[in-house]
């Protein structure tokens, strides 16, 4: 049994508009339901669904909007999670390039066969996050043709922004090749010969990237979000089917997720067999910018376990509306 004014500041979490509909369902809901810290992240998660939900006006029960919003919300969380992994395997890739462990890996099996599990992991994750998510994105565009232009303009995001880290490194490459020159960058850098400037273009791409995921990310969710549908017709095969996109979405979200954690066990498997083999790398300066191998590597695995963790717990979260569906 919770305080009164604990369940009245919980219910204040979420927008007037939502209040004015569910409040009284939802008091008794915490009243009888409210017993563990995991109930209560799932309160405020149900809040940030509810601030994101665009209310269609339609009278549906609260409990049917919650499990639907949970599905929703767990997609999104597991997709959001991969993009944070793939700012990680970037970084990964930047640490292990131009390393003494890229001509160990030709020789050293168990380490290669670790190397081989991340890319493998890593393709398997993309065609699921494409597979997964396929129907809900040709549900986005034709809710940006027809009813809602403003989702029109948040899908240009993820274009503006491949667009500009493809001018970026376009520009990053011209420099590098000599075609275009710029005082105090070299076009080769050498271990212990890492100007400024060189770091300040290499910051310039992690920054690009980083900024342009995130933003990207943040508007396909506002996007889902302005999609206010759980079911869409297609044509396939000659047929009409109704899809379930949330539904659809969850095996490919739970496929993913057990990817991405195979590559957080690739990872830890590479680290341990290459700095085992080769220490003075891990002692070494071999991040980027020349900078802490292991300061970098530590961080990647810190990327890659919260990302994991996210993703179980979207998976988890929806497992009750999934079976009340």
């Amino acid at each position: 049994m919770i305080p009164d004014n604990v369940r009245l500041w919980l219910i204040h979490l979420y927008p007037n508009a939502w209040r004015e509909r569910y409040e009284a369902e939802f008091d008794m809901l915490l009243e009888q339901s409210l017993h563990s810290p995991m109930d209560i992240v799932d309160v405020f998660l149900g809040a940030l669904d509810a601030h994101l939900q665009l209310l269609s006006g339609e009278n549906i029960n609260w409990r049917i909007m919650n499990m639907l919003n949970k599905i929703r919300t767990t997609i999104l969380i597991v997709f959001a999670a991969y993009i944070g992994f793939i700012v990680a395997g970037f970084s990964l890739v930047g640490l292990a390039d131009d390393s003494p462990m890229i001509p160990l890996m030709k020789t050293d099996l168990p380490l290669a066969l670790a190397w081989r599990s991340i890319q493998v992991a890593a393709g398997i994750a993309l065609l699921s996050v494409v597979i997964g998510g396929l129907p809900l994105v040709l549900t986005i565009i034709r809710r940006a043709m027809t009813t809602d232009r403003h989702i029109a303009g948040l899908l240009l995001v993820p274009v503006i922004s491949f667009l500009v880290l493809v001018i970026y490194v376009g520009f990053v490459f011209l420099v590098g090749t000599g075609r275009i020159q710029i005082a105090g960058v070299l076009r080769v850098v050498e271990p212990g010969n890492f100007p400024d400037g060189n770091r300040l273009m290499l910051a310039g791409v992690m920054l690009v990237f980083i900024l342009g995921a995130v933003a990207s990310t943040l508007a396909v969710w506002k996007a889902v979000t302005r999609t206010d549908v759980d079911r869409e017709t297609f044509h396939m095969a000659g047929h009409m089917r109704i899809v379930s996109i949330y539904n659809f979405a969850y095996v490919p979200a739970v496929i993913t997720t057990i990817s991405m954690l195979v590559m957080l066990v690739g990872t830890l498997s590479w680290g341990w067999l290459a700095f085992s083999a080769l220490p003075q790398v891990f002692i070494g300066n071999y991040g980027l910018w020349q900078t802490s191998t292991r300061a970098w590597y530590f961080g990647i695995i810190t990327l890659m376990i919260l990302c994991v963790l996210a993703g179980f717990f979207g998976l988890v979260r929806s497992r009750s509306a999934r079976k009340a569906n």
